[in-house]
């Protein structure tokens, strides 16, 4: 008899805790934002949030942003993207193209620093300018008698390039060097790391 009265105690706090946590959830998703799916967009933005768009340049494959509604990743289809309106700060952007031998390369810029915002306004357009042209230079520095030299591959915005090739670094690039009169002529490989 004793056991009946535990488990009918048991099973009555068990219904009580369901209850409790069902109406909890209820007000809690009651108070939070909708989650909204636009097209390779995912945000949760709150009913009356304004919209505006974004448009990248048709390369652009992939593309993330930070903003006040959290992360944006888009993967455009070359039409504009619907966006909530506010600051975002560029983190990421991607293209890709494959060569006459069926490799895919790849470029991607990250690493903006603090200097990238962009605004999306209420009813407007952004154009995005991200991706290329990029530029690759040498650096020579003379050190005593000796000389050292640094590739630097630079963005739009400063950022960060990464170049790969079917997903992995290609070869260091070669630098040739050869003086005035062909007395010195010498071919480096440049190094990573």
């Amino acid at each position: 008899m004793r056991n009946n009265k535990y488990n009918s105690v048991a099973v009555g706090i068990g219904v009580f805790g369901v209850f409790a946590i069902l109406i909890v959830w209820a007000a809690v998703t009651a108070n939070n934002p909708d989650v909204t799916r636009d097209e390779g967009v995912t945000l949760a933005v709150a009913e009356n949030t304004a919209y505006g768009s974004i448009r990248l340049p048709e390369a652009i494959s992939r593309f993330e942003a930070d903003g006040a509604n959290g992360l944006v990743t888009i993967e455009p289809d070359k039409q504009a993207e619907r966006l909530p309106a506010g600051q975002y700060r560029i983190r990421f952007w991607k293209t890709e193209r494959k060569d006459d031998g069926g490799n895919t390369w790849a470029l991607t810029g990250q690493y903006f620093g603090q200097d990238n915002p962009f605004e999306i306004k209420d009813g407007d357009e952004t154009r995005l300018d991200v991706g290329e042209p990029i530029v690759a230079t040498v650096e020579a520095r003379n050190v005593g008698s000796s000389y050292s030299f640094n590739q630097v591959i630079e963005g739009r915005h400063d950022e960060i390039i990464e170049l790969t090739r079917n997903g992995s670094r290609p070869e260091p690039p070669k630098l040739h060097i050869k003086n005035k009169d062909g007395s010195y002529e010498q071919t480096f490989s440049f190094q990573y790391g």
